[in-house]
């Protein structure tokens, strides 16, 4: 857990004109992220009195509290997770902000541009199921999903049609001591389609396809890139490989790609359960690209009923001067997690 506090200096400021009356604080509260509470924020001295609270290294927290200390009550006709209900009502809040720290490997994961933080598909995946139940990702990429079902205690299959990003997945295993999971390197419509032969079934598919097809970049990596941060991208780290969608030629291409790989998740997935996609929106040609939209309703055609949409915010997401100083050009720094279900 991390200690949010800056470092500042708490003397006494000086008084403004027309607030010399005012009464100004001579400190800072530092507040810390509680996991009692689910992450919500405590004063570092309400912190520091708790009977789980094992004192500090530099910058973090050590805290004792585990999940079973909770005393959680589970309702009986919960069949879908493991959650107590006050933990199921905040999952459900439409809108998720997260600051992850720079953890499992994220070293390593970074150089595939759109990793996922394990901790975020932990979050999701234990909404979706129980302990030992098992999850697939056709799109796994550099194993976010993957890991997040081993510190969760479920048993996950990956498939990513690049080896480097399976090699790596591997590497941060080995290196973080992390259980590795099943990572098949291949295709994932010739993988899932062998999956329907051999009568596979999964409990839960969470997946991050990629976003669109390869498109143009504006306003990153010209020759501005070595002396403004803002315009390098490492967002183009994807492979050659003819079968990954990312280079299909056509937006067309890409949706039908999308519905083929929906109808196939379908077949391995259980009745009554559940699939959960990331997406994130796209900006061409002077014009918003409402990718989302057009997924959903092609994993609708596929048999699946959409159940909902979350949208995620992960702090500190960059930004670029995109359209400056002439036209309004979006910043697309949230992302879209879009549910849905198998019904019987």
């Amino acid at each position: 857990m991390k200690d949010q506090s800056t470092e500042r200096d708490q003397t006494r400021p000086p008084k403004l004109p027309g607030f010399e009356d005012l009464e100004m604080p001579t400190e800072i509260e530092i507040v810390v992220r509680c996991p009692q509470i689910y992450g919500r924020p405590i004063s570092l001295a309400k912190c520091s009195v708790c009977s789980y609270y094992q004192g500090r290294e530099e910058e973090t927290i050590l805290c004792a509290f585990t999940r079973e200390d909770a005393n959680i009550d589970i309702d009986p006709r919960n069949e879908l997770n493991e959650l107590a209900g006050n933990e199921w009502l905040f999952f459900t809040k439409s809108v998720l902000q997260t600051s992850y720290p720079s953890e499992f490997g994220q070293d390593l994961r970074r150089q595939h541009g759109a990793n996922k933080p394990p901790r975020l598909m932990k979050h999701i995946i234990e909404f979706f199921t129980k302990t030992g139940e098992t999850v697939l990702d056709p799109f796994a990429g550099v194993g976010g999903t993957l890991i997040g079902a081993s510190i969760c205690q479920r048993k996950a299959t990956g498939i990513e049609i690049n080896k480097k990003w399976v090699d790596i997945y591997h590497e941060v295993c080995e290196r973080e001591r992390i259980e590795k999971q099943e990572m098949i390197d291949g295709d994932c419509l010739e993988v899932l389609e062998d999956m329907m032969r051999k009568g596979r079934r999964f409990d839960f598919v969470a997946t991050d396809p990629p976003y669109s097809i390869a498109l143009e970049k504006t306003l990153a990596g010209d020759k501005y890139a070595e002396e403004f941060a803002s315009r390098r991208t490492n967002f183009d780290t994807f492979s050659d490989d003819p079968r990954d969608f990312r280079n299909l030629a056509t937006f067309d291409e890409y949706y039908d790609a999308i519905q083929e790989f929906a109808s196939r998740a379908y077949e391995v997935l259980r009745p009554n359960r559940y699939m959960a996609v990331i997406i994130r929106d796209s900006y061409q040609d002077g014009e918003y690209v409402m990718a989302s939209y057009e997924i959903a309703e092609r994993i609708k055609r596929a048999g699946f009923t959409m159940k909902g949409v979350k949208i995620w915010y992960q702090s500190g997401a960059p930004i670029r001067p995109y359209g400056y100083p002439y036209a309004y050009v979006p910043n697309i720094v949230h992302q879209n997690i879009l549910m849905f279900r198998k019904e019987s």
